[in-house]
């Protein structure tokens, strides 16, 4: 922990677990300044209000909701996984409830089977071309990388850890 005018510095570093994957580099300051290195990417982000006396206790709380941290942090990404499983549940919602009649359900369920590259944007895209599903673009699924999920399931908890501990250090001294 350093200071400058005023504003409070902390940098805490994680080690890999078994010398293969996990490590992290952290930087957070009084301001709310989030930055990390890490094995599985860079992040980067400034809560102006965060609404904690100490931003550490904002991050042990955050850090609990993965979708909330990521958001901030990065972006998600094309998800052919995601993608797939909406059109097929839309389908058979939209089959069960009358709104397609079984012929049509039929066909939009065999076009989903026959592209072969769903992982990839390219499925989506020929999906999209291809389809008579009315508003199919909304069917584009979304996801968090697995480097990013990695990094609030792995890393993150255990930084909060660090930062726990050494809050409830602080306040045993003072």
């Amino acid at each position: 922990m350093g200071k400058q005018n005023d504003i409070q510095f902390w940098r805490y570093s994680i080690p890999p677990i078994d010398s293969i994957e996990g490590w992290g580099i952290f930087l957070l300051d009084s301001t709310g300044m989030f930055a990390a290195v890490t094995d599985y990417g860079n992040y980067v982000y400034k809560w102006t209000h965060h609404g904690e006396k100490d931003f550490r206790e904002f991050i042990v709380k955050a850090y609990q909701s993965h979708d909330y941290i990521l958001g901030k942090l990065t972006k998600k990404v094309y998800s052919g996984k995601f993608t797939v499983e909406d059109i097929k549940n839309h389908i058979l919602c939209f089959r069960r409830d009358g709104s397609y009649p079984k012929e049509f359900a039929r066909e939009e369920w065999d076009l989903v089977k026959r592209i072969d590259n769903w992982d990839s944007i390219l499925g989506f895209n020929e999906w999209y071309e291809r389809t008579d599903i009315q508003d199919a673009s909304e069917f584009y699924g979304k996801d968090w990388t697995p480097s990013a999920w990695a990094f609030a399931t792995k890393l993150m908890p255990r930084l909060a850890e660090m930062l726990r501990e050494e809050l409830r250090l602080e306040r045993q001294v003072g």
